[in-house]
């Protein structure tokens, strides 16, 4: 029973970590997006590690996806830095 309850209160961690990484939850915290984002993929380190551990499956997939996610965020977020003129100024 004690692991469910924790269980479900670290998938709430995670979520609430990656609506920290946005802009607002930035300037909310006084913290950088970069270090945000730094602390968000540890805490999914460790998640997934404990997940396996204790045999966590929901804990894992809720990880996975999540990582999954956030892959595609920086695939994305490289592709318009690349696309997207510099400025000669």
């Amino acid at each position: 029973m004690i692991l469910k309850v924790l269980t479900f209160g670290t998938i709430a961690l995670l979520l609430l970590l990656r609506l920290a990484r946005t802009p607002f939850g930035a300037r909310l915290l006084g913290l950088s997006q970069r270090v945000l984002g730094i602390v968000f993929l540890a805490a999914l380190l460790l998640a997934g590690v404990l997940a396996v551990v204790f045999e966590q499956w929901i804990l894992l997939a809720v990880v996975v996806i999540l990582l999954v996610i956030s892959g595609i965020e920086e695939l994305r977020a490289r592709g318009r830095a690349r696309r997207s003129p510099r400025s000669t100024r």
